[in-house]
């Protein structure tokens, strides 16, 4: 099934509001070259995210890390590229 909508104050609006279940994945494509150019220098989207809650996010993270919750990062990216079944690095 092909939608078309516009985007509206951040929000995609499909055109006449077709009933979509709830949960429902959606893959969004930018019609016209005009589009394209201007989502390469759109902003990146608003957080909800309270500056508060994104420090105590933080302190959070260093002290999983801390605690030895944490994991190299060419360990979690070989991890992530079997679950995305990407192809690994040489060698791995």
């Amino acid at each position: 099934m092909t939608l078309e909508g516009t985007v509206v104050n951040g929000t995609i609006v499909l055109d006449g509001a077709p009933p979509l279940p709830e949960g429902a994945r959606v893959r969004v494509e930018l019609t016209g070259a005009d589009d394209l150019e201007d989502w390469e220098n759109a902003p990146p989207p608003p957080t909800t995210e309270t500056h508060e809650e994104f420090l105590a996010s933080l302190r959070e993270s260093i002290a999983n890390v801390n605690d030895g919750q944490g994991m190299e990062a060419r360990q979690f990216l070989k991890e992530l590229a079997i679950k995305m079944k990407l192809p690994l690095q040489p060698g791995e």
